[in-house]
This record gives structure tokens, C-alpha cells and sequence, in this order.
């Protein structure tokens, strides 16, 4: 693992449950306030923050919500008066609600492109333009394997995990040489309260610890742009990526095992 990574201010943000508060603990437990000075938790639960910050001196809260830019910006204005500007950002906020066709709806897609899409958008804008000023950061995106190719269920949600896909993609490669790095998540199914709702078997279940694990490791070792585990779950679906329509969908019939 590369040990000349250095971020004296990590932001994480959705952070009060599921992958965000693992990865927080993490960070935590793999690093001294050497390597990280501070680590700034955020998200829209003010209490399950606070009480994440009261197991660290190195945390501390900014509470808001990501799809408010004003939020956004304020709650960066204050970072950067108290700390600096964040060196890691990783954005872990999301929205998630399984919507078969029988309940296709217009405002459920509208809540996961506010929060999943949008709200990375809100905290973009401002942290690119900083970030290259400076000519230094990094920031990773969560999206989700689901944004690989459609899935069952996955109209609301995969959609808006496909565009921040793409998004980072085209970042990426405009990013190249500010000192900018960015980066993309793609985690397979993780058990959270939120794929508790789910009425089927996911493959490859992991903890949000295990996830917690994973991008860690990948944040550390190297500046790859994507992050994706578990490996088995990933290769099959990187595989359903180039396979012709027909081939994809019985695929993903076995994978999903409707």
C-alpha cells in the first residue's frame, strides 16, 4: 500500500450511517493525527453525527443537506475557515428506493436525482474550482455497479449512478494535470437500511465494514480511477457491460435469480 498519501483534511460526506460511517471509523482506525489532522463528518442528521464526533478528537461534524447549494457552500466556508481546504473528499450520500414498473413514479426519480446526482453536483461546483486553484485535492464519487447497465427494480436509482459515472469519467480526463484527482466508487450490494427494502436475494451481500475495507484500501494504494468490489460481482457485471442485449438480459435473470 502507498504510504505517500498524505490528507491532513478528509470530508466525508454522508457520513452518519451505512458506508459513509464505516468508512469514517476507518479512517479513524488506520490513521494518526500524522497522516490525517482532521477528519469533517457531514450529512443531514445532526445527532447521529454528534455522536460519531464524540469517538474521535480528530472528528468533527458540519451537518447540512447536500441538496441545498447555500448549505453547501456554507458548510465548505466554514471548513476552510477552521481547518482549510479539505485535501479528500468522498461524497457518500445517497438515496435509495426500489421502484418496480408497477410503481414507476416521477417524484421518487426526482428524490434519487436531488440527492444522488444533484447533490454531488452542488458539492462539485465548488470544490473543483478551489481545489484547482490550489492545484491539489482529491475527490472520490459513490456511485454503484447498479450504474453499469440497468437492473431489476433499479429505474429510480441506477439511472442516477450511471450519470456519476459519467460525470467522473469526463472529470477525469479534464482533471489531467491540475494536481486534481478524480476518482469513482462502485460498491455491489451493501447492507444498509436502505437495501433492506429489497424482496430479493443480492448477490454477494457485504457488510458496510467490508465496503468500509475496500475503498480504503483502493483510496490508499494508488490513484486508479475506480474503486469497484466485490471482485466476482464486478467482473460479471463488467462482462454484462459488452454482451449483446439478448445475452445481458438472461444474465442478469441468473444473477438476480428472479
Amino acid at each position: 500500500m502507498s504510504t505517500n498519501k498524505s490528507w491532513k483534511i478528509i470530508w466525508i460526506i454522508g457520513a452518519s450511517s451505512g458506508i459513509g460511517a464505516a468508512l469514517v471509523q476507518k479512517f479513524i482506525q488506520e490513521t494518526t493525527d500524522t497522516d490525517t489532522a482532521k477528519i469533517i463528518i457531514s450529512a443531514r442528521s445532526v445527532d447521529s453525527l454528534r455522536e460519531i464526533a464524540a469517538g474521535s478528537p480528530r472528528v468533527t461534524s458540519i451537518p447540512y443537506d447536500v441538496t441545498d447549494p447555500k448549505a453547501v457552500d456554507d458548510a465548505l466556508a466554514q471548513i476552510e475557515a477552521e481547518h482549510g481546504l479539505p485535501d479528500l473528499v468522498v461524497y457518500c450520500a445517497g438515496f435509495y428506493k426500489p421502484m418496480p414498473v408497477a410503481e414507476f413514479s416521477r417524484d421518487t426519480i426526482a428524490k434519487h436525482i436531488a440527492v444522488n446526482y444533484q447533490g454531488a453536483v452542488n458539492c462539485l461546483e465548488p470544490l473543483l474550482d478551489k481545489m484547482c486553484k490550489r492545484g491539489s485535492g482529491e475527490i472520490a464519487i459513490t456511485a454503484s455497479v447498479a450504474g453499469y447497465r440497468g437492473l431489476p427494480k433499479a429505474g429510480a436509482y441506477g439511472p442516477t449512478k450511471a450519470a456519476l459515472i459519467n460525470l467522473c469519467e469526463t472529470l477525469r480526463e479534464e482533471l489531467s494535470g491540475t494536481g486534481v484527482v478524480m476518482r469513482v466508487i462502485n460498491p455491489g450490494f451493501v447492507k444498509t437500511r436502505l437495501t433492506e427494502q429489497n424482496d430479493f436475494e443480492m448477490p454477494y451481500l457485504q457488510t458496510p465494514e467490508q465496503a468500509a475495507d475496500f475503498i480504503y484500501t483502493g483510496l490508499r494504494k494508488n490513484d486508479d480511477f475506480e474503486i469497484a468490489f466485490p471482485p466476482p460481482f464486478v467482473r460479471q457485471l463488467k462482462i454484462g457491460r459488452i454482451l449483446p442485449y439478448r445475452w445481458y438480459f438472461k444474465m442478469i435473470e441468473r444473477v438476480m435469480q428472479k
